[in-house]
């Protein structure tokens, strides 16, 4: 007789069918979930397409911050109000914000995306030419890139502060990596447009013709003059400054009248000092415009006066002569001045180590914007040996001396360039009190014209800039030609809205 045996069954066989089944059900929800995000991050990674190619979405970043940047620089200093300064970080972020309206930040989209457009565009033409990367120009690039990284944090930076520096925020490391092959691609492309060029003398003439002062370098010489400084009004106890009226009115030993009766003093000195030190930059203009090799002996004047001090015995040394004036010094030279006894500075370095020179065009200053204007209005004359100056735009309102051509000597083989004559240069704030005294002349000028500076491809500076610029403007012309010749091929196409509009918040900080 058979026995009916109940199987027994297995302990925990339920849980771990219900685990399974649970396993198998979040996995396939995992999995649903992982397939939305790549297509979510795949749909939203770019923001068009040009020829069936993405325009990826840090691509059209980098250039939306470029047409930002472009479009602040340009218009905000007209845009924002006489006490911006003064407002606070709040009020300041709302002028920000009514300066990009909805009009400017569809400017700003629209610059970007034309921008991003031909980039998309040129980097097809690259590819089809032969102009791509391979595997090992990709991979020394992106090393390269990594060893700037680490060069930035060397100096201080940290990570993220340091692929902020290389990608101004505009995609991640990543991302940068790939539009640097991109954008090295496109380059090289542009390279072997500009390889082909032959560049004429005319052409180099009329770049530089649009703007000489972006190009020409002037050289000049610069002296200051050590002035003293404004006294400051007295005030009283409370703070509020002493008027004279309110001096009067004191009693004749009270703090207050005394405090005024020394500024008054002090006033009276400044001026005559003041006053002095023009005078003596009327002379020593006087005696350096007579030629290049003029000299002039620099006393150490009592200001107050004009008059030198009388010599001291220093220690260890036998006395002077009696009423021997004391000399900084003697039979000096405009240069030896302008090294020994200048108080000029330019980048933090002192006349004893600059000697007073000065270079000056439209992208680089000494500091000193009078002190550039006057020099950017030199031109050589015929014989390229000395100086003309363009009339000043200001001249009726000009305080300082006019300079005039100067002497013409040498020969055709060996030119002796003169420098111009003296300009003295006073600069004051808006309440017509001096705040510095110059004395400034031009030395010489590096133009289109100017020698060739021994480099084998047998130019000077300012002509390489010209040819480099015109070489530049010429395949920049040529690239976009050859895409506008593309039509509607690389035409935007698939534009994203959400994407565009989500950039311009990121960029805006709305």
């Amino acid at each position: 007789m058979a026995t009916n045996i109940k199987a027994k069954k297995k302990k925990g066989s339920y849980d771990n069918k219900l685990i399974l089944w649970i396993s198998v059900g979040l996995g396939a929800l995992v999995a649903i979930i992982a397939a939305i995000a790549i297509i979510v991050s795949l749909s939203s990674n770019y923001v068009a397409k040009v020829n069936g190619k993405k325009v990826y979405t840090y691509e059209y970043n980098w250039f939306l911050r470029q047409a930002v940047s472009e479009e602040y620089q340009e218009n905000f200093d007209e845009f924002k109000p006489e006490n911006y300064d003064d407002m606070t970080e709040d009020e300041k972020n709302t002028v920000f914000n009514n300066f990009f309206d909805t009009e400017r930040r569809a400017k700003c989209e629209a610059d970007a995306l034309e921008k991003a457009r031909e980039f998309k565009a040129e980097s097809i033409l690259a590819k089809q030419k032969g102009f791509a990367l391979n595997s090992k120009e990709r991979g020394t690039l992106k090393s390269n890139i990594d060893a700037y990284l680490n060069m930035y944090m060397q100096y201080g930076y940290s990570y993220d502060a340091a692929v902020y520096a290389m990608t101004q925020g505009a995609m991640s490391l990543s991302d940068y990596k790939k539009f640097t092959v991109t954008q090295t691609s496109v380059e090289r492309y542009k390279q072997s447009l500009k390889d082909s060029y032959e560049i004429s003398d005319d052409e180099l003439k009329t770049k530089y013709d649009e703007d000489p002062n972006e190009y020409r370098t002037v050289n000049g010489r610069v002296f200051q003059f050590s002035i003293p400084t404004l006294p400051s009004e007295p005030k009283n106890a409370e703070g509020k400054v002493i008027t004279k009226e309110d001096a009067e009115k004191a009693d004749a030993a009270t703090a207050d009248k005394l405090a005024y009766e020394k500024y008054e003093k002090d006033l009276e000195e400044y001026n005559k000092k003041i006053a002095n030190y023009i005078v003596l930059a009327g002379m020593m203009k006087e005696a350096y415009d007579k030629g290049a090799d003029a000299k002039f002996t620099y006393y150490d004047y009592d200001m107050t006066t004009l008059t030198p001090k009388k010599k001291e015995a220093e220690e260890g040394e036998e006395a002077p002569a009696e009423d021997e004036d004391a000399v900084l010094e003697k039979d000096a030279t405009f240069e030896l001045l302008c090294t020994s006894q200048s108080s000029f500075t330019l980048n933090g370095s002192a006349a004893s180590t600059t000697k007073g020179v000065v270079n000056v065009n439209n992208n680089t200053s000494s500091g000193v914007e009078d002190i550039d204007k006057f020099l950017l209005r030199a031109q050589w004359n015929s014989s390229r040996d000395g100086f003309v100056f363009d009339p000043a735009e200001d001249a009726e309102e000009s305080t300082s001396g006019t300079s005039s051509e100067a002497e013409t000597t040498g020969t055709a083989e060996e030119t002796k360039i003169n420098p111009s004559e003296i300009e003295i240069i006073q600069v004051k704030d808006d309440d017509g009190n001096l705040t510095a005294l110059y004395l400034v002349r031009a030395e010489n000028i590096s133009d289109l014209d100017s020698e060739a500076d021994g480099n084998e491809d047998g130019l000077n500076a300012t002509k390489r800039t010209v040819k480099a610029e015109v070489l530049e403007d010429k395949a920049t012309a040529d690239m976009k030609a050859a895409v506008e010749a593309g039509g509607s091929k690389y035409a935007l196409k698939s534009v994203k809205r959400k994407q565009l509009d989500k950039s311009m918040k990121e960029v805006m900080g709305d």
